[in-house]
């Protein structure tokens, strides 16, 4: 993996989603940094299932007044990666 820039850029994707982005939008608009595209693609799909895990974790488990917000955030992921690996 190229490093953190990619990190960056690939955690943003998911937050493009959730304010109202299709996960295509979301990508073309994180495909100019030089991070995403370098990075391996499995890369880049692993991880965003390690967020979207996270974030339903935590949206079992957390803080109740956190709950929804991390739902939220974990349906935008899984479509996240249902479009990566469609």
């Amino acid at each position: 993996m190229p490093g953190a820039g990619v990190v960056d850029a690939a955690l943003l994707v998911p937050r493009l989603i959730e304010a109202g982005h299709s996960p295509a939008q979301a990508e073309a608009l994180v495909a100019a940094h030089p991070g995403w595209r370098a990075a391996p693609p499995d890369a880049v799909t692993g991880l965003g299932a390690l967020w979207t895990m996270f974030r339903e974790h935590k949206a079992m488990r957390g803080p109740e007044e956190a709950r929804a917000f991390r739902a939220e955030a974990a349906q935008a992921g899984r479509a996240w990666v249902a479009y990566r690996t469609a």
